[in-house]
């Protein structure tokens, strides 16, 4: 009995060492993911903004590190109001109302580069009116200060008018399409997708578009292309951030370069026009990649063809003098 006693006592002891429970285990300790830095592009329903819009649909600029937010911020001139404000630290804007700025010499700001070239995509309509020539005396609805300004101005010039020989109405995106379509004005003169609706209108007529300029003619591009500005102030604080940030952005550039089907579905999802229509709209679009920049931001390219804008606004009276615009330029980046 003492020999049973004993062994029962003995897995006892076995059990009660075999069932002691085990140390718990050291909470595992984990990476938190890297801060993304925040950056407020100004933007609008332009196709040229399409490379921000691929940016965030892609996750191109979150691999990068930036949390990008896409605002609106209505003309090309509230844009440049925003970067010298600190509203935003980016955007891409008409090249007429940056030379506006600089014009005032405003200096809160660069211009860093030209992203695309799309002739083709903006024009005057006419309703009632089948040449540029009958439009003297006539009102035509546009956005002041602007590339559809200059193409206007143009326009008119190559068939022997001035903008002294209409009755301009100014307004503003979808506002020039109600004053044609509500008999405000006899015709009216927007971009994309703005001009698409207006040659949509009953018994809309185009008279003419950017590509029948003369600045078309010798530099291929629009009257007054995209351009990419920065704030200067956010800029100069870190150009290495900076210039990290831009390679990001013409990443997605060129995959708008690389992918038109896609950026068609993209466009579309964005702006809520017909697919055929916005395909066709991009189909005019050249985009410039990094790579290009450095020829593109030269005397053969931009810089020869902002001179002859510059001056063809001084001669519109928008402009005293043609501004030294290459102060204003931010791009050794490409050279680095």
């Amino acid at each position: 009995m003492r020999w049973i006693f004993a062994c029962v006592l003995f897995l006892v002891a076995c059990g009660s060492e075999t069932s002691a429970p085990e140390p718990e285990p050291k909470p595992e300790t984990s990476t938190p993911a890297p801060e993304r830095e925040r950056v407020i592009y100004a933007g609008s329903a332009w196709y040229g903004h399409a490379p921000v819009w691929v940016g965030l649909r892609k996750g191109i600029f979150a691999k990068h590190g930036f949390e990008v937010v896409d605002k609106s911020f209505g003309s090309s001139g509230d844009r440049v109001t925003a970067l010298e404000a600190g509203n935003a630290q980016f955007a891409s804007l008409g090249q007429v109302a940056m030379l506006g700025a600089m014009g005032e010499s405003r200096t809160g700001f660069y211009w860093v580069a030209n992203q695309n070239i799309a002739p083709g995509n903006e024009g005057i309509v006419a309703i009632g009116i089948d040449r540029i020539e009958d439009l003297k005396g006539k009102s035509i609805a546009l956005q002041p200060n602007t590339s559809i300004h200059l193409t206007v101005a143009l326009l008119l010039k190559k068939h022997g008018l001035s903008l002294k020989d209409v009755d301009v109405k100014f307004g503003s995106d979808d506002a020039i399409v109600q004053m044609v379509r509500n008999g405000d004005a006899q015709a009216g003169a927007i971009w994309e997708p703005f001009y698409g609706d207006l040659k949509q209108l009953e018994g809309a007529k185009v008279l003419g578009t950017d590509r029948d300029t003369p600045i078309y003619e010798k530099f291929n591009t629009m009257s007054g292309p995209d351009v990419i500005c920065a704030s200067r102030a956010w800029v100069d604080a870190d150009p290495a951030r900076a210039q990290r940030f831009f390679r990001a952005y013409f990443e997605a550039v060129q995959w708008c370069a690389d992918n038109p089907e896609e950026l068609t579905k993209i466009a579309v999802e964005r702006t809520g026009k017909d697919p055929k229509i916005v395909a066709a709209v991009l189909a005019n679009f050249t985009w410039i990649g990094w790579d290009a920049q450095k020829v593109n931001m030269s005397d053969a390219r931009m810089f020869g063809q902002t001179e002859v804008a510059a001056q063809l606004l001084v001669e519109m009276g928008s402009l005293q003098s043609v501004p030294k615009f290459r102060d204003w330029t931010w791009i050794k980046m490409f050279w680095e």
